[in-house]
């Protein structure tokens, strides 16, 4: 019997075939901790709660889908989109952070960064399924 290897380039189990269940928690917890810390982190929060609330479902439906179909954040082999996105999301949210209200909004940024991430994961998602992997 063979030593499961944690590494992400393992044969062994991997994060795909977590429980549903088990998926899901884990998604509320990351969820959770994003939007706990950005609240912490923001001045006068009580005027940025649909922030919040846009903050907590994107991270929690993002965190599901990215944990069903690891290979999408994890495989190897990067590519000009790979870059593309990194790039456009880098320079995005820190438009995002300096450009509302006329001063630093980490909810907006923190909610524009999980949105690129949760189109990445959901359209990996969608081709995955397409395809019947």
């Amino acid at each position: 019997m063979g030593v499961w290897n944690r590494n992400a380039h393992s044969r062994g189990p991997t994060i795909a075939v977590m429980r549903r269940a088990l998926r899901y928690a884990v998604a509320l917890v990351v969820a959770a901790a994003v939007t706990a810390g950005v609240v912490v982190l923001t001045p006068r929060p009580e005027r940025h709660l649909i922030l919040f609330a846009g903050v907590a479902q994107v991270y929690a439906v993002g965190t599901a889908v990215a944990l069903r179909y690891p290979g999408a954040l994890w495989g190897s082999g990067g590519n000009w989109a790979s870059g593309a996105l990194a790039g456009v999301t880098t320079f995005g949210t820190l438009s995002l952070l300096q450009g509302i209200d006329g001063g630093q909004n980490l909810a907006a940024a923190a909610l524009g960064w999980g949105l690129v991430g949760f189109g990445f994961v959901v359209g990996v998602a969608f081709e995955r399924e397409r395809e019947g992997d």
